[in-house]
């Protein structure tokens, strides 16, 4: 299965979508409007990450898979319940939490 995602992808990403009737959708070749979102009048997403990849890699092996799991330990590492864990609106509010649990949990 993942050898036939990775020969779709590339497919994928460079077909044209066409423009939607009634509907706000994007349109165009998604590569070009990841790359050039200007052309597009929208603004780049994409940041840099505080940390390295094998950091991430890390965290991936070790909390990946495992959301159900991991919701105790968060609530007990923070001290607080799943209602109150706080919800990212923003890619600097999500990078903030990223850093904040991840500093929390090297702790233990």
């Amino acid at each position: 299965m993942q050898r036939d995602l990775k020969s779709f992808t590339p497919l994928w990403n460079s077909h044209r979508i066409q423009q939607q009737r009634h509907v706000e959708a994007p349109n165009g070749i998604p590569m070009v409007m990841y790359y050039q979102p200007e052309a597009y009048g929208t603004r780049g997403l994409r940041f840099r990450l505080p940390c390295e990849l094998e950091t991430i890699d890390r965290i991936q092996e070790r909390y990946f898979g495992c959301k159900d799991d991991f919701i105790p330990v968060l609530e007990h590492v923070c001290e607080m319940q799943r209602e109150q864990l706080p919800v990212p609106e923003s890619i600097e509010s999500a990078t903030s939490l990223f850093l904040a649990f991840t500093e929390i949990l090297d702790g233990y």
